[in-house]
């Protein structure tokens, strides 16, 4: 998969399927959102449950990946920003070590369609 998310601009948008993520990995996915823009985002799967948020730190607004699809740290068990080293947790953003301490990613919701998953490119921020 590229990587590139389908739909149509601004509207709710195919991600992937969940086991297009590696279970206990992170894959990235560009949208489009109402205006035009792209909006990169990403998601974290464990298991049956993913969850997902824009790919921008909260200190500095840089995307949080080290290389295509890598969010996490060595141990798979949090969010790691690859400018600072900010480190969230992957079940609701929050910032736990780094320059940003205790703010938050955005999250991005996430609806189940059959075998598929949904998101909008403009989630509240």
């Amino acid at each position: 998969m590229s990587g590139e998310a389908s739909g149509e601009d601004g509207a709710t948008q195919r991600l992937c399927a969940p086991g297009e993520i590696p279970d206990g990995g992170s894959r990235g996915f560009t949208l489009r959102a109402a205006d035009g823009r792209e909006v990169r985002v990403f998601a974290v799967r464990r298991g049956d449950v993913v969850r997902a948020y824009v790919n921008r730190c909260p200190h500095r607004g840089t995307p949080l990946d080290w290389r295509p699809h890598e969010f996490l740290d060595p141990d798979g068990r949090h969010i790691l920003c690859a400018t600072h080293g900010a480190v969230f947790r992957i079940e609701d953003g929050v910032c736990i070590a780094g320059p940003c301490t205790f703010e938050q990613l955005t999250p991005l919701p996430l609806e189940r369609r059959g075998d598929e998953l949904f998101a909008s490119a403009d989630p509240e921020e």
